[in-house]
């Protein structure tokens, strides 16, 4: 076991040498990762950087916690993502397990396949703790994503974003006062107090929001599109970027394949900006952040209650079949019945009608100020043809979200062709969209990692990365690839860590406290990152100004503070083992 050590003296971390520091710690990495002691947040007890030897007990947490009082807390399974898709979230993943260490947890850092983490949290919610990034959709530029869909008690449920199981009537008082009011003012007093009820209660540890540079090569442009929290990844790229004179394709890596095209699934990132290229919404984000219509040429609110939507006429599924106000209906009964992410953003929608051929009303039980962009930006419009009589036409799957959706219909600017999975993705631009795409074929490369995405675009076989490389490969293809270009746009999407509250230690507020202390967020920044981000400590990012609580309680790079908080609260050391507090 090699340990890494920082001299502090006061208990604060020595800055200076940021260069230097950088390299013991790759060194720290390269040498063992979980196995190796880096003592970056502050100056505890010392320790021998002994692991324990710890782990997953392989139960489903879900009493709460077992252990008796004195008994020593349960062994912590750490999940992080594997270092080749996504070199920060591992190594900063690794650091923060060795000062959980330090506080006398026994951790074990599990680096797992984005889809199996996928998998293992959001489905079966069977974890201890596990780190994740909520990307910068456009559509989260409003706060009602992550102050309800990923907070409210009600998203508790199998494939929900508030998958920590997080419960506070309080929260949920604001979460959802924020989505009655019209008032701006009023609403932003709301989405404020969330802010400091989540900060207070750290169900979620935010680490920090990313600066997005994403590498393309610049000669396969003559203009590129990009967007706030989604770089180029951005729906937009994909429409409205144009490609250089000759290139009637444009490649796109992403270090891994989606997991379905399926609408009612929605639940990650990647999967969801493939299908919306596939599926027409009735609104989109543009760019700045306003809502533009769609597939609606015209969007009212008629009352608090009540929005009617006017539907563009003469649209076609991509299969030839007429697109009717029928189908837009049938999307938003369907999604709200199957769906338990999209019926989410569909706040107190009661009910969906069809005013006439071209009209549909949406009636709310009460005022939902965000539906406009939540609901309708967010919501799929999918055929009633071939949706109806899913699942019954299919064997052996008995709920939709079960589907795989193979071979995706939907009306949006680009056309499914065909899917090779973990090879590539072939989608040809729709010409009779209303808003046809500048790029005539679009093919998705899922890389087997970041770095073989990296190679394939050095040797010009990718245009574009959807992806931040890190901070090492986007210094070195700035500086040494003459074809690449790097385009670097603040995100606020966040890094963060969850905890399972429904089972101990982390339903115990003092441990998260505690943990959300001894993580070495300024040195995740200014190392891992190499500076490209910012410390944050909510879920609103500063770029999206207006609903940013600056003034929320801070945890983070403060080990002797965690350890004061866990010896209040009655825990104790016992040869170096965290044990509960004595009744």
């Amino acid at each position: 076991m090699k340990i890494f050590k920082y001299p502090c003296g006061d208990g604060t971390i020595m800055r200076h040498d940021t260069k230097s520091r950088r390299r013991v710690l790759r060194e720290a990495l390269a040498v063992g990762g979980a196995g190796v002691s880096v003592a970056l947040a502050g100056c505890g007890s010392d320790s021998d950087g002994s692991d324990g030897g710890g782990g997953s007990d392989g139960s489903d947490g879900s009493d709460g916690g077992s252990a008796g009082a004195g008994d020593p807390v349960e062994p912590i399974e750490f999940i992080v993502t594997t270092q080749s898709y996504d070199p920060v979230r591992y190594e900063f993943g690794n650091l923060i397990a060795e000062n959980w260490r330090e506080l006398g947890f026994e951790v074990e850092v599990n680096p797992l396949a984005w889809n199996t983490i996928v998998s293992r949290t959001f489905d079966e919610q069977n974890f201890d703790a596990f780190t994740l990034n909520w990307a910068g959709r456009a559509e989260r530029l409003d706060p009602d994503p992550f102050c309800y869909s990923l907070h409210h008690s009600s998203q508790t449920e199998s494939g929900g974003n508030n998958m920590v199981n997080y419960e506070n009537s309080e929260y949920d008082e604001y979460a959802e006062e924020q989505r009655r009011t019209y008032d701006e003012d009023e609403r932003k007093d709301a989405v404020l107090r969330c802010q400091e009820i989540f900060a207070e209660d750290q169900p979620r540890t935010p680490i920090a929001n990313q600066t997005q540079n994403m590498p393309y090569l610049e000669d396969s442009f003559d203009e590129i599109v990009d967007m706030i929290g989604e770089g180029l990844m951005s729906f937009w790229t994909a429409v409205d970027s144009v490609p250089a004179d000759g290139v009637d394709q444009i490649s796109l890596g992403y270090p891994s394949d989606v997991n379905n095209l399926n609408p009612v699934d929605g639940t990650a990132t990647h999967d969801t900006q493939t299908m919306r290229l596939i599926y027409d919404k009735l609104v989109r984000i543009d760019t700045d952040g306003t809502v533009t219509n769609w597939l609606a040429e015209d969007v009212e609110a008629v009352d608090d209650t009540t929005v009617r939507a006017t539907i563009r006429t003469d649209q076609q599924w991509h299969d030839g079949e007429d697109l009717t106000v029928e189908d837009v209906k049938f999307s938003f009964d369907y999604l709200q019945e199957y769906s338990a992410v999209l019926s989410g953003f569909m706040g107190p929608l009661e009910s969906t009608s069809i005013v006439d051929d071209q009209t549909v009303e949406f009636s709310m039980s009460e005022a939902f100020a965000p539906f406009i962009s939540t609901a309708l930006g967010q919501v799929f419009i999918i055929p009633q043809h071939i949706w109806e009589t899913i699942p019954e036409d299919l064997d052996g799957i008995s709920e939709p979200v079960g589907w795989e959706n193979p071979e995706p219909v939907g009306s949006g600017p680009f056309e499914f062709v065909s899917w090779s999975r973990d090879e590539q993705m072939i989608l040809q631009a729709n010409e009779d969209h209303f808003n046809p795409p500048n790029i005539p074929e679009l093919i998705k490369i899922p890389g087997a990692d970041i770095q073989s995405l990296v190679r394939l675009l050095e040797d010009g076989s990718l245009d574009m990365i959807g992806w931040v490389p890190g901070p090492d490969t986007v210094n070195r293809l700035r500086n040494q690839v003459d074809r690449a270009a790097v385009n670097s746009i603040d995100s606020h999407g966040w890094y963060h860590i969850n905890y399972q509250l429904d089972r101990a230690p982390f339903d115990d507020i003092a441990v998260r406290h505690a943990l959300a202390d001894a993580i070495p967020k300024q040195d995740i920044v200014d190392i891992v990152m190499d500076g490209q981000g910012t410390v944050t400590h909510t879920f609103m990012a500063e770029v999206n100004e207006f609903w940013h609580n600056p003034d929320v309680r801070q945890f983070g790079d403060n080990l002797e503070r965690a350890q004061t908080t866990l010896e209040e609260a009655g825990y104790t050391l016992q040869d170096g083992r965290l044990h509960y507090p004595e009744e």
